[in-house]
């Protein structure tokens, strides 16, 4: 599976900041994640801050550290940031010594790989996370998901999880210290001319008690 991911994502590198995030339904989805990760993380304090699956550099901003597995990713985010040190590397086994970072984030990434997988890369980040660091990620909501019907024909985006379990999987090494929701409302279906007022509105559905049945979550994690 990690060699189609890659495949996958090589083949898209070229184009992928204008085909995912230049339209009103990026900007959307990019809005909301970077409102959350301001929330948490210091623009000007990224010297030891790591983004896994860092993808073309969206949000290097916040980290000097980025990986990816995809080689065309890291070219393209490479070029953007030359100063960063971006590297190509697997989430389930960093090259990082122990306790190397402040903070580490990852977007993207969870919704494409199995519990079991989630659980390594858990694993690995809390061995190269400094105790009391946050990882903040995301993943598909599965409250939302058997709420819709949805179900994915393969691999891609395939994984969803329920808060319940999150904390099943991180209780031991981690504190959640909040989750919040992403895209609320259907943002598909909402004229192209209103994403930018729904946002706002969608926004706020996703910070209160049904912000479990978002099309996404975004976990706040932080190390014991």
């Amino acid at each position: 599976m990690k060699e189609e991911i890659e495949k996958y994502y090589n083949d898209l590198a070229k184009d992928y900041d204008i085909d995912r995030f230049s339209n009103s339904y990026g900007q959307y989805i990019h809005k909301q994640e970077d409102e959350i990760l301001k929330k948490y993380l210091n623009e000007n304090e990224t010297a030891f801050n790591l983004d896994i699956a860092c993808g073309t550099g969206r949000f290097l901003k916040y980290a000097d550290y980025g990986i990816d597995i995809s080689k065309k990713m890291v070219e393209v985010s490479k070029n953007k940031y030359p100063l960063k040190k971006i590297s190509i590397e697997d989430a389930e086994h960093l090259s990082f010594q122990d306790s190397f970072f402040d903070n580490v984030i990852s977007f993207h990434l969870f919704m494409h790989l199995k519990v079991g997988n989630m659980s390594k890369v858990l694993c690995e980040v809390n061995r190269v996370l400094k105790k009391g660091g946050y990882f903040i990620f995301d993943i598909p909501s599965e409250k939302r998901r058997k709420l819709t019907g949805y179900n994915s024909s393969n691999w891609h985006g395939a994984n969803q999880i329920s808060v319940s379990l999150l904390k099943k999987l991180t209780s031991s090494e981690w504190e959640l210290i909040s989750y919040y929701g992403t895209a609320f409302f259907p943002i598909h279906l909402i004229p192209k001319n209103f994403r930018k007022i729904i946002v706002r509105l969608d926004s706020l559905m996703s910070k209160f008690f049904l912000k479990e049945y978002s099309s996404h979550l975004i976990f706040i994690l932080r190390k014991k």
